[in-house]
């Protein structure tokens, strides 16, 4: 009898620690999704202001970056 009722405990404990491990596993992917999703975010707005500023120039003078071809001589 006391085998019978070993068994059944560790074959409980058995579902409930995979029960636990299917939730840390849901909630892992789930933080990794996210943060895929605000690193392609980033991406894209930084994608975003490199092409304006490439492809529109900078302002006429006391412009935060120098160098450009097409900003006003002092």
């Amino acid at each position: 009898m006391t085998i019978k009722k070993n068994m059944r405990t560790s074959g409980q404990a058995l579902i409930e620690y995979l029960f636990i491990i299917s939730f840390m596993t849901f909630i892992t992917i789930t933080m990794v999704k996210g943060l895929g999703k605000t690193l392609m975010q980033s991406v894209g707005y930084l994608g975003y202001e490199l092409t304006e500023q490439f492809s529109v120039g900078v302002c006429a003078r006391e412009c935060f970056y120098t160098g450009y071809k097409n900003q006003a001589k002092k």
